[in-house]
Order: structure tokens, then sequence, then C-alpha cells
């Protein structure tokens, strides 16, 4: 085992072309296991569709969708957003849960992902904003009864507390993700070497117990990893609230 508990974050190069000297990368493990989230989120719509029958399954994914629905309603107070949540609902926490699989890739753990995504989404959260409201929405950044002469410094502080958005969202899911595997890695790591290293008859009677604890670790980590999911669709509908 490498020690190295971010040795399962690094990218690597899959496929490789020459070009004019030059190595040029067509695919790596981040974009490989986006590609398969994406390719599950697409097959898991299409089976949707395609039932007919009510079963334990149209069940599950109808008490899915609506309850996503709910929160949408509740923080927006429309439901017109709701294929946008639940997609992005959908594909992060596909994308957490893969990276649970031993020997996969969590690519919810790369910043420059998961700040693509919030970047993105409060850019669409300004436009929906200003086409809504026009250039009122700019009154987002002065509070009702502010003095006049407090006007520009609060004017630049509640910009860099709304530009700030961008980048909270993202970091929040990217460095949860990647504190909990790394965790999991290192306490592995130091159980197994300490039980096999030199087997004797109290490693052999005790040796369940780091298990046991690796184990509701794990499970912890799941519970994470739909979590973050919750929350980072939560902040994006407060979000759209704020601008709507």
């Amino acid at each position: 085992m490498n020690l190295n508990p971010l040795e399962q974050f690094e990218i690597q190069k899959l496929i490789l072309i020459r070009l004019f000297n030059n190595e040029i990368s067509l695919l790596n493990n981040t974009e490989l296991f986006q590609l398969i989230g994406i390719i599950i989120l697409i097959t898991i719509m299409w089976i949707q569709r395609e039932q007919k029958l009510i079963t334990k399954k149209t069940l599950i994914s109808e008490s899915y969708n609506t309850s996503i629905v709910k929160l949408v309603e509740s923080q927006i107070g429309n439901t017109i957003y709701s294929p946008l949540i639940i997609t992005i609902f959908s594909m992060i926490i596909i994308s957490n849960l893969l990276g649970m699989i031993p020997y996969s890739f969590t690519t919810t753990s790369q910043f420059v992902l998961t700040l693509s995504m919030s970047v993105s989404i409060l850019i669409g959260v300004t436009i929906i904003g200003f086409i809504s409201q026009g250039i009122k929405f700019l009154s987002l950044l002065i509070p009702n009864g502010t003095p006049l002469g407090l006007i520009p410094l609060l004017v630049f502080v509640e910009s860099l507390s709304y530009l700030s958005r961008g980048v909270s969202l993202g970091v929040r899911l990217g460095a949860n993700m990647m504190a909990g595997h790394a965790l999991i890695k290192i306490i592995t790591f130091f159980t197994f070497s300490t039980l096999f290293h030199k087997i004797t008859q109290s490693s052999i009677l005790l040796g369940w117990i780091p298990i046991v604890f690796i184990t509701a670790l794990i499970g912890l980590e799941l519970g994470i990893a739909l979590l973050q999911s919750y929350v980072f669709i939560a902040l994006t509908c407060s979000y759209i609230r704020d601008t709507i």
C-alpha cells in the first residue's frame, strides 16, 4: 500500500497522442469517471422513461424526484428550476458514490471540477438576476436603511461576499470529499500495517476492533457523500431565491 494519502487524487493520463513532438492527453481518469457518471445518469433517466407500470423502482425514483422538487419549491417558490437542480444533484451523488468503489476515482475531489460547477452556477444565477430584475438586481449589494456614507464600503464588502459564493460552494464539496477519502486511506494503512506487521495472539483477538471502526468510517463517508450533494443543491436554490 502507498503511504501517500493524496496519491489517490492524482490525475493520470490514460490516452496520449504525439503531435509535433508534443504529447496531448485525450483522456484522463477525471474525464473517464465523469463520462461514466454521465452515462449512468442518462441510463437511469432512459429506464425511468421506458417504465409504464408502477413498481418499487418507479416508486423510489418518484420519491427521489419529489423530495428534490419540494426542496426547490420551498426555497425558490416555484418548480421551474427543478430539472436543473435534479440534474446537478444526480451528477454529484453519482460521482461521490463512484468514488467509494475501491480503485476508482472521485471526480468531485478535484477542485478544478467543483469550482467550475460553482462558478458556472454563480454566473448563471447572476444572469437570471439581471433578466428578472434588470438594474435593480444591484440593490442586492446595498441593504435597506444603509447610511449614504457607508454605501461605497458596503458595496465593496457585499460584492466580495457575493463573489465568494462561487468559491465556497465548490471548495466545500471538494474539500469534504478529499478529506474523507484521505482519512480512510491513512487509518486503513496504519491499521493493516499494525495488524499484519507481526501477527500475535493479541492482534488476532483484538484485530476486529479497528476493522469495525474502519467499516463505520466508510459508512460515515457514504453519509457525507449524500449530505454534501444535498448541501450543494440547497445552497444553489438559496442563491437563485436571492436573485429573483
